[in-house]
Order: structure tokens, then C-alpha cells, then sequence
């Protein structure tokens, strides 16, 4: 008898082993499941590898040996060593003049390349001077050796007596010479 109750015994300890072992090996199978199915979590990226410097709420001013003073407000700038290049969100850039003229170009993104001091100018860009001259563009260079802004977009200008609509433009900020490359449209004001 007591051979009997010994057998039975080990058959329920076998029996709940084996059910034990089977419990654990379906959890593990869901737990393998779940996390292959989780995706892993990368890390966040707040910088662009390029980008070496990374400022919010920027003013910069610098003054020429011409005379000539920039003053830079934006949203955010990128300084990029390796190519000597700022780039600036919501750029508002205001140039004086020795003559006492000034100008404020805007636009959603701006490039100043250090060296040359040539920008790029992107997106609802604006050109306005204090005399109540007014341009707007889609993209706007300026050529830092030559004074001068230009582009191949489609441009308007506007004052209190004309209207001028064309595509490209060129305007020295040395002789304050304008040039409109092609499909002038003009509108005089009474």
C-alpha cells in the first residue's frame, strides 16, 4: 500500500511539474512575442550630426569697414564649422547704410556663409527699405563682394507710385541701381 500512495505521489509531482514547465514555457513564448512585436525606442536626436552649434532666440550684429551694419534676429541658428555656414529659421536682417538708408529682408530659412558673407534668403522672402520700397520673392540671394541682391524668382516691387512685377531681378546696395531681368509688368498709381 505504502508502495502504491509512494507511486500515485510521484505521478502527481510529475503531473504538476509537467504543467508547471508547460505554464512557464507559454509565458516565455508571450514574453518573446510581445517585446519581438515592441519597437525599440530610438534615441532622441536634437541635433543634426553636421550641426556643431545650436542657439534659440538669435541677435547678431556685426559692423563692416564699409560702414555697412547687420543686425540678425531669428527664431534659431545652426552654426556648421566643417562648411563656415549659419543657417537661420525666420531670419529678420536689417542692413544700415553709411547713407543712412536701411533695408530689412525676411524669409522662413537664411544662409550667411561666414567667409564671404554671401546669404540665401527662402520662402515669403521680403525686402523693404525705409524709404516705403517694398519687394517680395520666393528666393533671395546676396552677394556680400558685390553689394548686391538678386534672384531668378518671380519678384514684385511696390511703393506709393508704381507697381512692377517681373521674373529675376538685381539691385546694387552700393549704387542703389535696380535691374529687372525679364516679363516686366508695371502699374503707375495716381
Amino acid at each position: 500500500m505504502k508502495l502504491k500512495k509512494l507511486i500515485e505521489l510521484r505521478k502527481k509531482r510529475l503531473i504538476l511539474s509537467a504543467g508547471c514547465l508547460a505554464v512557464l514555457l507559454i509565458l516565455a513564448g508571450i514574453v518573446y512575442t510581445v517585446t519581438e512585436k515592441t519597437p525599440r525606442k530610438t534615441p532622441l536626436k536634437i541635433m543634426d550630426d553636421q550641426v556643431d552649434l545650436q542657439v534659440m532666440n538669435v541677435h547678431y550684429t556685426e559692423a563692416t569697414e564699409e560702414g555697412v551694419t547687420w543686425e540678425v534676429h531669428a527664431d534659431s541658428a545652426q552654426y556648421r564649422k566643417k562648411e563656415n555656414l549659419a543657417v537661420f529659421k525666420s531670419p529678420k536682417i536689417k542692413l544700415m547704410m553709411p547713407n543712412g538708408r536701411s533695408f530689412v529682408l525676411s524669409g522662413k530659412e537664411g544662409y550667411l556663409h561666414q567667409d564671404s558673407k554671401d546669404m540665401e534668403l527662402s520662402g515669403d522672402v521680403q525686402l523693404a527699405s525705409n524709404n516705403g520700397d517694398s519687394f517680395k520673392t520666393d528666393l533671395l540671394k546676396y552677394s556680400g563682394s558685390e553689394k548686391r541682391c538678386y534672384t531668378n524668382s518671380p519678384v514684385s516691387f511696390r511703393n506709393s507710385r508704381i507697381q512692377v512685377d517681373a521674373k529675376g531681378m538685381s539691385i546694387s546696395l552700393k549704387d542703389e541701381h535696380l535691374s529687372l531681368l525679364s516679363g516686366v509688368k508695371a502699374y503707375i498709381h495716381k
